[in-house]
């Protein structure tokens, strides 16, 4: 799904009566007729006749020059017909006819806000606060823009302080919920989600934002209806439709066929239009001369992403690949600032619109662009529906097709796609690494792994350490099955919110046996205390069918050994991937059956998963998991592959014998 821009903004500033309509130059009698006409303009612009109402508010302005709530008028309507430059000239005319008029910096403060450009938005709405200290749209406003500067305390305080003037504002409601939601205080953030549409329930937003909360919090079925329910009201909502077709990953009642269906329907609904009509291209198609590969990410910065690409960047051979690096974030952090310096070019696309950011790909001369997002948050997908680069890959951040026409090959490798598993339901050609699809770097030194547990505890430890989408009721029951064989075991979860979202997995457990007292749940903690603590537990359970990745990872590090259900789907096979590259097949299950036996003959046998766990780490190190150089060169010879497969496309290469074949593993 792409970033979820969507906030009510305050923009009611513009309704601020204006004391001082004129200065004491103005011809007097001038003003009513220019009131008059403002009037009219307001009314066209309701009726939605844009150009009329513009019309209306330049006579006005004719007549009266310097009428400031004449140019707000105006700003207003130039922003509606998307010409946001004219509209901030408008608005800054306003501001220079009358400094203190509050309405003005609210409403440049909704254009910096469309425009991603938060630091001066978070200033106009500050300004227009003080002006308007009982405007509970400019406090609104004030909190979209410091909440995106990560001020996120502030902008409790605006929203909070919006209710106290306001106190029925939906938007203040919805705005302070998501907020409460994203800093982990979902029971709360929620209650203010349901009170905004207690007081609006046709409205699209809202329900877009309680389905986002609701599938955080691992309540899938119930966030997809919310969806459903923005989508009626709102068919062109891409947001809502994009965050459905992403949850549907954490359903096991959907078939592979309906996901492949559903990412098709989405596609053609919002991005076939971008298709282009005419495909050519300035780049050389030399099939051996070094290449222009462009990566496009919103997560170059603190995110499991990031950990994955950190040694690919490091170990590109520069004198056969030139690496540019376009990002899609407007947050930096230390993260950020080690990517950047390990490309040859780094390009901040956050702010770009899609048909910018793609004539800057085809100026640049990218040979090879990769996404690396599919359908998660921040992704490009309009960017490459927008073909700007000869060659386009999807890779890593999302494992599934994309569904684009315009998208040629999707990296994997063959054991998340065994050739003749899924080709048939991706637009893209498949491309399989010989190893995996992943190649890890942890981001910190690493703790201890220290003993088996239960040894010391007298009593084994289950553990998974996957958000809660992931823990659907399917695999809850499973887990109780686990339990129920093995009764003196205990389940020890991570990532579960207190309220709702414990709740839920208690009120299953409970329903199939499992004593309360038998499930724990871990709270937050530093990330390095959290890799530890993995350590306590003596072994983990694997979620289907969307597997564990960069928490699997971590895992399997810490000297954890994890039971993984093999499915018929990419997202379904990730843990089959780990446990083949480190020679681990004997804990892949091909039937639910198989998960509990291999869970209860570990358990039944301390020494064997003491011996796992004193081996996983160096098993980890010395494995295609973390070989960095091994998965660069692999990953360059998938590229090389396809760059000569177009230029045989383009006439070149076509006596080469293999030319333009990519491997299969």
């Amino acid at each position: 799904m792409k970033q979820l821009w969507n906030r009510w903004f305050g923009r009611r500033g513009a309704a601020e009566t204006e004391s001082a309509r004129l200065k004491p130059n103005a011809v007097a009698e001038s003003q009513p007729e220019a009131e008059r006409l403002i009037v009219e303009g307001n009314v066209l612009e309701d009726a939605g006749q844009l150009a009329a109402a513009e019309a209306q508010y330049r006579a006005a302005l004719r007549l009266c020059p310097d009428f400031a709530r004449g140019y707000v008028n105006l700003g207003n309507v130039q922003a509606a017909r998307e010409q946001p430059e004219a509209a901030a000239a408008s608005y800054r005319t306003a501001l220079r006819l009358k400094p203190g008029y509050g309405a003005a910096h609210v409403n440049l403060g909704g254009l910096y806000l469309d425009r991603r450009d938060y630091r001066n938005a978070a200033e106009h709405y500050a300004q227009a606060v003080q002006l308007m200290p009982d405007s509970a749209d400019a406090l609104v406003g004030l909190g979209c823009a410091l909440e995106e500067l990560q001020r996120q305390t502030e902008a409790e305080q605006a929203y909070r302080r919006a209710l106290e003037v306001e106190p029925g504002f939906p938007g203040a409601h919805l705005n302070l919920g998501q907020l409460l939601v994203a800093l982990k205080r979902p029971d709360e953030g929620l209650e203010h989600l349901e009170e905004a549409l207690s007081r609006l329930p046709d409205n699209a937003l809202g329900h877009f934002m309680l389905g986002n909360a609701l599938g955080m919090l691992g309540f899938t079925a119930e966030a997809m209806a919310q969806l459903e329910q923005a989508l009626r009201l709102r068919h062109d909502h891409d947001n809502a439709a994009g965050l459905m077709l992403f949850l549907m990953n954490f359903r096991p009642d959907y078939s592979t066929a309906e996901l492949f269906a559903a990412r098709l329907d989405y596609v053609r609904r919002f991005y076939a239009r971008f298709y282009p009509e005419n495909l050519q291209y300035a780049n050389v198609p030399d099939p051996e001369r070094p290449l222009k590969v462009g990566y496009v990410s919103g997560d170059f910065r603190i995110h499991p992403v990031s950990r994955f690409v950190k040694s690919v960047f490091f170990c590109h051979d520069r004198a056969s690949f030139k690496i540019y690096g376009f990002y899609n974030h407007y947050v930096t952090d230390a993260v950020t600032e080690r990517l950047k310096g390990l490309v040859d070019q780094w390009h901040p696309i956050g702010r770009m619109t899609d048909a910018d950011a793609a004539q800057l790909v085809r100026k640049l001369g990218i040979d090879i662009l990769v996404d690396l997002s599919g359908h998660t948050d921040f992704h490009r997908l309009p960017l490459f529906a927008r073909k700007p680069a000869p060659v386009q890959v999807t890779w890593l951040g999302y494992l599934g097709t994309t569904g684009l026409a315009t998208m040629d090959y999707r990296i994997c490798d063959a054991y998340t796609d065994p050739p003749g598993l899924t080709e048939g339901f991706h637009t893209e050609q498949l491309a399989r690494l010989p190893d995996c699809q992943w190649c890890y770097t942890p981001n910190v030194d690493l703790p201890p792994v220290g003993e088996l547990p239960m040894l010391g505890n007298g009593y084994p430890i289950l553990g998974s350490f996957n958000n809660p989408p992931k823990l659907n009721d399917r695999v809850l029951e499973l887990w109780a099955e686990v339990l129920n064989v093995i009764p003196q075991a205990r389940l020890r979860l991570a990532a579960v919110l207190p309220g709702r979202a414990e709740d839920r997995v208690v009120s299953i457990l409970n329903r199939l046996g499992v004593a309360l007292e038998r499930i724990e749940f871990m709270p937050r903690l530093p990330y390095r205390d959290y890799l530890a603590s993995i350590s306590a537990v003596d072994l983990a359970l694997d979620p289907f069918p969307y597997n564990g990745g960069t928490t699997s990872m971590e895992t399997l590090i810490m000297g954890v050994p994890l039971v993984t259900l093999a499915g018929d789907h990419s997202v379904a096979r990730g843990g089959v991937s780990l446990l083949s590259n480190l020679g681990l097949a004997e804990l892949i299950a091909a039937t639910p059956q198989d998960y509990v036996e291999i869970v209860r003959r570990l358990i039944d046998n301390p020494a064997r998963l003491a011996a796992l766990r004193g081996s996983l780490r160096e098993r980890m190190q010395a494995s295609p998991l973390m070989d960095g150089a091994r998965f660069t060169r692999n990953l360059e010879a998938l590229y090389r592959s396809m760059w000569r497969a177009w230029c045989k496309t383009q006439g070149f290469g076509e006596n080469e014998e293999g030319a333009g074949l990519l491997p299969v593993a």
